[in-house]
């Protein structure tokens, strides 16, 4: 699905204000109670839950031109997430009642985020069967098929963000070992290309087989 900032003219008139955070700073927690929604203008987020020890669980990743925080707008409820920066990201405010006018005076908006809200259902959906159904190497194979997608490149070509082994451990429900481990297997396979900085898909064929199989 497109980004739902592009071509949606009547969203850029109706920020409150942009701001510059940090890597790892926390943009709202989970289970706060917000009217304030924000877009992704500049860099990537994580939206993560909690669990029950008090340990950070990533639901997804989010780049830029998407809208985060708005389930609270929404429900008038507290957020189902949290929201960190993976790295210095720029995010602009939409209050309550600016993201009503906005979704009121564009039909074309109203209906990108009742996309969005699809999408995000249907890969919850799909996340709890991996979680439960997939071993952690058919996991780590289905997680760096989705940074692929997410980071839009191409077979071959380099993720531009290092996402941390504790990052992909938390996404996927298991230690950094065995992430690291996986990544090693996936290594010697031929599968992937790595350094300490980056990875690459070079066998997309071969990482979609293991995490059909796995």
């Amino acid at each position: 699905m497109e980004n739902v900032m592009e071509n949606n003219g009547q969203l850029f008139t109706s920020f409150d204000k942009c701001s510059m955070y940090r890597s790892g700073e926390t943009i709202y927690d989970a289970n706060s109670k917000s009217r304030t929604a924000y877009l992704v203008k500049k860099g990537m987020v994580k939206l993560y839950s909690i669990g029950a020890k008090g340990t950070k669980q990533i639901v997804r990743l989010v780049r830029e031109g998407e809208i985060v925080g708005y389930y609270s707008q929404f429900t008038d409820q507290p957020e189902v997430t949290g929201c960190e920066c993976m790295i210095n990201s720029v995010l602009c405010e939409l209050s309550n009642n600016n993201l009503e006018y906005a979704f009121k005076t564009d039909s074309n908006l109203a209906f990108s985020m009742l996309q969005k809200a699809c999408s995000e259902m249907k890969d919850t959906c799909t996340s709890i069967i991996d979680m439960s159904q997939k071993t952690v190497r058919g996991r780590a194979a289905n997680i760096l098929i989705k940074q692929m997608n997410l980071f839009q490149v191409k077979e071959g070509e380099q993720f531009p963000l290092r996402i941390s082994r504790t990052d992909m451990a938390s996404w996927i429900g298991t230690s950094k070992e065995s992430v690291s481990r996986s990544l090693n297997d996936f290594l010697r396979e031929k599968l992937i290309d790595m350094d300490k900085d980056t990875i690459k898909i070079i066998n997309i064929k071969g990482l979609k087989r293991v995490s059909i199989i796995s």
